[in-house]
């Protein structure tokens, strides 16, 4: 019996639950439960490898943006990657990536690949503008 499309439901729903977790709730064990130790995002090399890189960066997030709601758009599942299209959305209310707060309610989307080996994430790529794009239009 093929076991792919057991895996690739369990793979989608681990992104779910990361997602609702890790960015809804805040709770970042599920950083330390779904993503491996060797976990490398290759769209920001300058984020330190694995878990804590992980958690750094959705600290930050929520740092600068304590309202952020991130939508999943779009989930989509094929062997072992799962490919996340979401829109996110928050007030920049707190220091992000140096930047003082401004007050300013934004948005945008994201298109993230994720590779899962052994139920874990190792690997994340993905395009579309950061947060601080976000803050920065129409602000010059």
């Amino acid at each position: 019996m093929n076991e792919q499309p057991r895996v690739t439901e369990e793979n989608k729903a681990l992104l779910s639950r990361l997602f609702e977790e890790a960015f809804q709730q805040g709770n970042l064990t599920t950083v330390d439960d779904n993503f491996s130790t060797g976990f490398v995002d290759h769209s920001t090399p300058e984020q330190a490898a694995g878990p804590q890189g992980v958690k750094s960066y959705f600290i930050a997030i929520r740092a600068g943006f304590p309202d952020i709601r991130v939508a999943i758009d779009d989930l989509i599942a094929e062997d072992d990657k799962v490919v996340v299209r979401s829109t996110w959305s928050g007030t920049h209310l707190g220091v992000y990536e140096e930047l003082a707060p401004t007050g300013k309610q934004v948005t945008r989307t994201l298109i993230q690949v994720f590779r899962i080996a052994d139920g874990k994430i190792v690997e994340e790529w993905n395009e579309g503008g950061g947060l601080l794009d976000a803050v920065l239009k129409d602000s010059l």
